[in-house]
C-alpha cells in the first residue's frame, strides 16, 4: 500500500559532576517552563527553519491546552546556524534560564561537559532532541545526561537505505556523505550494513556540503558502473548531486536520507532530473496506522501551522510524540527535574502502564493516578538505557514537485540488527 502526501516546505558523568548536588528552585502553577529550541534558519539547513519552529509551536499548542503541573510553556527558537550550536546552548542556559533544551544535535559534544555541568549544579536542563541520532549512542539516557532522543539514531537511516538498494536487487553500491556530523554516521551505518549483506562497496567518499557542483565525484562514479548510489547531505546538496548526475547523462538507483523529503531537494533537484534517473528515493521515517495518527492528523489540519505541510512528514511526526511525551513526563514525575524527568520517560513510554494515544489520554490518566504507556504517531517509543529510540522506516519518492509517495517500507527489525553491529 502506498501512502501519499504533498509537502509544500521544503553516558557516564564525570567526578567533577557527582562533587555538586542540583540546586532546583520550586515552581509554581502558572509559571511558565522555558524551551529553547536550537533551530536553523541560516547555514546548510536554513531552509528548514519556519517548518521546524511551526512543528514545535504546534506540538506546544497541543499540551499548552492543559499544561503539565498548570505550567505552559514558552518556546524561544534560536538560529543555531550563524553563530553554532555550542554558543547559543550556553546562552540559552545561561542567560535564558530554559529548562528545556529542546534539539541538541551535531554538535553536542563541543558543549558536552559544560551541559552537564549545567544540569548537576542548576538541576536542568532536560534535554529531548529530534536529532539526537547524530549524537554518539553512548550518551544520554541517564539523570546525569538528560537526553532522550525523538528519532532513531542517524546511523539507522544510512541502513535503512541500503536494505531498501539490497531488496531491490542491487549487488554492488557506492556510498557518499556531506562532511556533516549526521551523514557521517548515515555513511558509517550504510557501509556496514552493506558488508553484512554481503554488497560490495566500490567505493566510500566524502564530499564538501553547500558545493555548487559535484560533477567531478559524479564523474567518478560514473566510471564504477554502480547497482545504487546512497548519498547522505542536506536536501539541497542532495537536489544537486541528483541534478549533476542526470546531466552528465546518468541513470542510477539513487537513495537518500530523510532530508530529500523537503522541498528544497525536490526544487533543486528538478523533476526532469529526477525522472532520468531508474530511481530517486529517500529513506525517512513513517507513521504507524494507530489512534495517535488520527489524533495528530486532525489537530494538524484544524491547526494554524496545516500549511506548512503533510502532518506525515518524518519531522512533524517526530517532533509532536517526543514534545508530547516530553511533557506527559514532567507531569509524570512533578517537575523539570532530570532525575525525576528521566525515570519518567521511561516509565511512560516502555512500562506497563495502559496504553494511550494522545497528550490528553495521557495526562488524564496520570492525573488519575494510572500507569501509562503512551504509543505514539511513530509507533512504541521504546528507549534503550541511553535513551535511543526505536522508529518506523518508510521508502519515499517525488512523483511531482509537492508530492511524496511513500512506495515501501523497510523491516525495523532488520535495521535495528544490522545498526547494532
Amino acid at each position: 500500500m502506498t501512502k501519499t502526501f504533498s509537502t509544500r516546505i521544503a553516558a557516564t558523568a564525570t567526578g567533577a559532576l557527582l562533587a555538586f548536588a542540583p540546586v532546583v528552585a520550586s515552581a509554581q502553577e502558572g509559571e511558565p517552563i522555558k524551551m529553547g529550541h536550537l533551530t536553523y534558519h541560516t547555514g546548510p539547513f536554513n531552509a528548514v527553519g519556519d517548518l521546524f519552529d511551526g512543528i514545535t509551536n504546534f506540538a506546544v499548542d497541543v499540551v499548552n491546552e492543559d499544561p503539565p503541573l498548570g505550567r505552559p510553556i514558552e518556546v524561544l527558537h534560536r538560529d543555531i546556524g550563524t553563530l553554532g550550536e555550542a554558543q547559543v546552548a550556553r546562552r540559552l542556559l545561561d542567560s535564558d534560564n530554559v529548562e528545556i533544551l529542546l534539539n541538541a544535535a551535531h554538535n553536542y559534544l563541543s558543549y558536552r561537559d559544560f551541559a552537564l555541568d549545567h544540569v548537576a549544579e542548576n538541576g536542568r536542563p532536560i534535554m529531548p532532541s529530534v536529532h539526537g541520532g547524530a549524537i554518539d549512542s553512548e550518551y544520554g539516557g541517564t539523570a546525569e545526561e538528560p537526553l532522550f532522543r525523538g528519532s532513531p539514531m542517524d546511523s539507522a537511516q544510512g541502513v535503512a537505505a541500503v536494505v531498501h538498494a539490497h531488496n531491490a536487487g542491487a549487488e554492488n553500491v557506492v556510498v557518499v556523505a556531506s562532511e556533516i556530523a549526521g551523514s557521517q554516521l548515515q555513511k558509517d551505518g550504510a557501509v556496514k550494513a552493506a558488508e553484512e549483506l554481503g554488497m560490495e562497496v566500490l567505493a566510500v567518499i566524502d564530499v564538501q556540503a553547500q558545493a555548487p557542483t559535484y560533477r567531478s565525484v559524479i564523474s567518478r562514479i560514473g566510471g564504477m558502473n554502480p547497482d545504487a548510489v546512497v548519498f547522505f547531505s542536506p536536501g539541497e546538496d542532495g537536489g544537486t548531486f541528483v541534478k549533476n548526475a542526470a546531466e552528465a547523462g546518468n541513470s542510477w538507483l539513487l537513495i537518500g536520507s530523510s532530508d530529500w523529503l523537503l522541498e528544497e531537494f525536490s526544487a533543486t533537484a528538478t523533476m526532469s532530473a529526477i525522472d532520468r534517473h531508474e530511481a530517486v528515493l529517500a529513506a525517512g521515517f513513517t507513521h504507524a496506522d494507530t489512534p495517535a495518527w488520527e489524533t495528530m492528523q486532525e489537530l494538524w489540519e484544524n491547526s494554524e501551522y496545516a500549511d506548512l505541510g503533510e502532518p506525515s512528514n518524518s519531522y512533524a511526526l517526530q517532533y509532536y510524540d517526543l514534545i508530547v511525551l516530553s511533557a506527559l513526563a514532567i507531569e509524570q514525575a512533578g517537575s523539570t527535574d532530570p532525575e525525576a524527568w528521566s525515570e519518567a520517560m521511561y516509565a511512560i513510554s516502555s512500562g506497563d502502564g495502559e496504553q494511550v494515544y494522545s497528550y490528553a489520554e495521557g495526562l488524564e490518566k496520570i492525573r488519575a493516578g494510572e500507569a501509562i504507556n503512551y504509543e505514539g504517531v511513530t509507533g512504541a517509543m521504546d528507549y534503550t538505557d541511553t535513551g535511543v529510540v526505536s522508529g518506523l522506516f518508510g521508502v519515499f519518492e517525488w512523483t511531482d514537485l509537492e508530492t511524496l509517495e511513500q512506495t515501501a517500507t523497510v523491516d525495523g527489525a532488520e535495521v535495528l540488527r544490522l545498526d547494532q553491529l
